[in-house]
């Protein structure tokens, strides 16, 4: 090898680690993907809303959390949406954030029912609901399961007389509809408003 060659072959050696070193620098700063969100089908939708056709298209450019409940949940439920309240209050920057939170008991969850529950936690709640097949197709694309679980009431069992086992997580979804992060019902609401903010910076 030529003294030239050298001089090539070493400068090459020196841009081939800088430009390594860049990369590395690049993928240590990068945001992990959260593989929950990357897994599932997730998209868009249309419900119902205070008895009116709701797709969710209607929140584009904007992020916003999608929670699935049932306003007879004894306690779960009112814990996830206090985590949201708790969330959205968390800076101003959220004022306008909505969430949009899916009955999984259509049944007895009418738009009435669900309005007034769902005002009582944060006027950015959006309620929504649909036949019970809809509303498990939806379920499925977000990785949540809900069942019909019956009460016993003694001598005589009543249908009318259940609960709904469910999964609960909160999922953040950005401007453009994609599901990004998949949160495990024990966030803090100081998790929830990070998703959210990162999303808009």
């Amino acid at each position: 090898m030529s003294k030239a060659q050298g001089i090539v072959f070493s400068l090459s050696l020196i841009i081939l680690g800088v430009l390594s070193f860049q990369l590395y620098q690049q993928s240590a700063h990068k945001e992990p993907e959260d593989v929950k969100a990357a897994y599932l089908t997730a998209g868009d939708f249309m419900l119902e809303s205070g008895g009116e056709t709701f797709s969710s298209k209607t929140l584009r450019g904007q992020p916003y959390i999608l929670y699935f409940g049932f306003t007879s949940c004894p306690d779960v439920c009112p814990l996830g949406l206090t985590v949201i309240r708790d969330a959205l209050n968390s800076s101003d920057q959220l004022n306008d954030i909505p969430a949009v939170f899916v009955s999984v008991d259509p049944e007895r969850d009418t738009s009435e029912v669900l309005g007034s529950y769902v005002s009582f936690f944060h006027p950015n709640i959006i309620p929504v609901r649909g036949d019970l097949v809809t509303t498990q197709e939806l379920a499925k694309r977000y990785g949540t399961y809900f069942i019909k679980a019956p009460l016993s009431t003694g001598a005589s069992d009543d249908p009318t007389q259940y609960t709904i086992d469910h999964t609960a997580y909160y999922f953040v979804v950005d401007g453009q509809g994609k599901l990004v992060r998949v949160l495990e019902h024990n966030a803090k609401p100081e998790e929830l408003s990070q998703a959210l903010l990162k999303l808009l910076s």
